[in-house]
């Protein structure tokens, strides 16, 4: 898929609530009611709760995602900071950067 298309695909399957997703599909369900009985509103039906309850798990599921990666960024930030803060605390001042070890170097 495009960037386009994967970036529209993303908004309507995660940014859209899944009681939006609910509002065509029980118009739908009405309509079948009206236009084929009730056998195909009812069939209808189980679907659009099938499809609902996938929306609405998928759509937790993702949330839950971007919230576990957000804590282990967060947790590997301070992990990063807590050994460059201990580095600089091992090392100083490199006050014996230039010490001389006896051995010539040419």
């Amino acid at each position: 898929m495009s960037g386009l298309a994967e970036r529209v695909a993303d908004t309507l399957g995660y940014g859209l609530p899944w009681w939006v997703w609910s509002l065509p599909g029980v118009a739908a369900v009405v309509l079948l009611l009206r236009l084929f009985g009730p056998k195909a509103a009812a069939a209808a039906a189980v679907a659009l709760a099938l499809i609902l309850a996938h929306r609405r798990g998928a759509q937790a599921g993702r949330d839950h995602a971007l919230k576990e990666g957000e804590r282990d960024a967060t947790k590997s930030l301070a992990a990063a900071e807590a050994a460059r803060a201990a580095a600089a605390r091992r090392d100083g001042t490199a006050g014996r950067l230039r010490d001389d070890d006896g051995f010539r170097r040419d």
